[in-house]
């Protein structure tokens, strides 16, 4: 989370991407968007969507790496020279997407994700596919029509609240970029494949590897699935919300690549070297999750919460997940209700939620800071209702840190406590305690005699699912073993 914490956008972005369930049947009219055009429009929602994903990363290798591999493709995709802009974003998330007028982002955690440089190189064949395709310019056109009328208030309460329930916490403007962000059609998917895998082959690359990352990207969907378990962890911004999964997909991308020459470039060794050392998971610029603890050095504070809930961070705000409901963590951005706050009780019922009738208002403390909480329940525009609690607290950098607590209708209780317990771990970090928090990233070792995936799965600093987590990391498949001599993929 970044330290202008910039309320729910990435939340609302996240919850943009699944729109194409809630949206209205399509509409037959069209809208035709020249090349100007849509350059102007990729041109004017880059930087926002940078920003949405935690910025560019800053590594002027890797970026002049991809920019080289993304550059070959393009070279044979028979567009004008200089039509591409090539991103590489730095966010964990395992995603890539093209926006009209040639913009085409690669996640790092994709990236990461990747065994070799002809996977990368499929991804990003892929993404030039659907440029070609001009796939952006009129998902766009019909986005223009289907998210008319949808405010992000009522997307919010999808996600988190149920149906609609966002609304009544308060109408927040549209999301910039969400419109391109939605999925692509199957057809636009399976068209982009076979574009992407006919550009791996004009370069040389091996054109199975589309269909070897696609298998990579369907345990790494699996398992996250997994791993965000009861809890409903967001996942949405993750690949396979912006491009649709199935096991055809990969049988299709396979029989493309039988068609052309075999002694393919695959490049591993060459990548690996590249990748090592990126760093993995959480930047600590936006703060890092460390088990169930979210610490965050540029702002100097952390907090915990149970072994039972699940811990999701972006670049706008922390949710912490569980069957029984949510908590979120953000800051308010506005410096001067900061400012104008009398106390934390002040900034709650004059700035934060002034119109909400919030019941049993109070004064307290945090961990020995000042703060103020209150409680609503809160109808929703699809007629139901949800309890919330909201805890305000002075922070010593002069900043007002945020909790709401939500729950179905009388089901507070069930979470409540616990919660609040959780509100008070919030601690004010030293400066040494903020200089010892440091990234994970990733570190390509040579397997030693001896070594098996269940012993170098078991060193990764990571607290759950390590040996899961390990195999994916590695395109390794269940009962996949390694060889002595072998270059895996480690966290460190």
């Amino acid at each position: 989370m970044s330290k202008s914490v910039r309320k729910l956008g990435a939340v609302l972005l996240a919850a943009m991407l699944v729109s194409p369930a809630m949206a209205p049947a399509p509409v037959t009219a069209q809208i035709f968007m020249s090349p100007d055009e849509a350059k102007k429009l990729g041109a004017q929602e880059h930087p926002k969507i940078v920003k949405e994903f935690g910025g560019v990363y800053e590594d002027p290798e890797i970026g002049a790496y991809v920019a080289s591999i993304a550059g070959r493709l393009a070279g044979q995709s028979g567009q004008p020279a200089g039509s591409f802009t090539f991103t590489v974003l730095n966010s964990p998330i395992v995603n890539a997407f093209a926006l009209p007028g040639g913009y085409v982002y690669i996640t790092r955690g994709t990236l990461a994700l990747a065994n070799n440089e002809a996977e990368a190189a499929g991804v990003l064949g892929h993404e030039i596919g659907h440029v070609i395709a001009k796939h952006s310019e009129q998902r766009y056109d019909k986005s223009v029509f289907t998210n008319l009328g949808v405010t992000a208030g009522s997307i919010l309460g999808s996600i988190f609240l149920g149906q609609g329930a966002g609304q009544a916490i308060g109408q927040i403007g549209q999301v910039a970029g969400g419109a391109y962000l939605a999925s692509f059609s199957r057809e636009n998917e399976f068209e982009a494949d076979l574009i992407g895998v006919r550009l791996l082959a004009r370069v040389g690359y091996a054109p199975d590897a589309q269909a070897a990352f696609l298998q990579s990207l369907s345990d790494y969907s699996d398992l996250a699935t997994k791993m965000a378990g009861a809890a409903g962890q967001d996942r949405t911004m993750d690949l396979f919300a912006t491009h649709p999964r199935g096991p055809d997909r990969v049988r299709a991308a396979i029989e493309e690549a039988r068609a052309y020459p075999t002694d393919p470039i695959y490049r591993r060794d060459i990548y690996l070297d590249r990748i090592d050392g990126m760093i993995y998971g959480d930047d600590p610029k936006e703060g890092v999750v460390r088990g169930n603890t979210f610490v965050h050095p540029d702002l100097r504070l952390s907090f915990s919460v149970p072994e039972d809930w699940r811990i999701s961070n972006t670049s706008q705000a922390v949710i912490a997940s569980h069957s029984n409901g949510q908590m979120q963590f953000d800051l308010e951005r506005d410096k001067k209700k900061v400012q104008a706050s009398r106390s934390a009780l002040d900034y709650l019922t004059r700035y934060w939620v002034p119109n909400l009738r919030l019941q049993n208002t109070e004064s307290i403390t945090v961990n020995g800071m000042p703060a103020a909480t209150g409680s609503a329940r809160v109808q929703s525009k699809s007629g139901g209702t949800v309890d919330v609690r909201f805890v305000a607290v002075g922070f010593p950098t002069d900043e007002i840190i945020r909790f709401v607590i939500i729950a179905p209708a009388g089901g507070l209780s069930k979470i409540e406590a616990t919660m609040i317990k959780s509100v008070n771990t919030l601690k004010f970090l030293s400066e040494s305690e903020a200089k010892a928090v440091q990234p994970l990233r990733l570190r390509v070792v040579s397997v030693k005699p001896g070594d098996t995936v269940e012993k170098l799965a078991e060193k990764l600093p990571l607290s759950r699912f390590k040996l899961e987590q390990f195999r994916v990391l590695n395109g390794l498949r269940e009962g996949e073993t390694i060889k002595p001599g072998e270059r895996v993929k480690m966290i460190e």
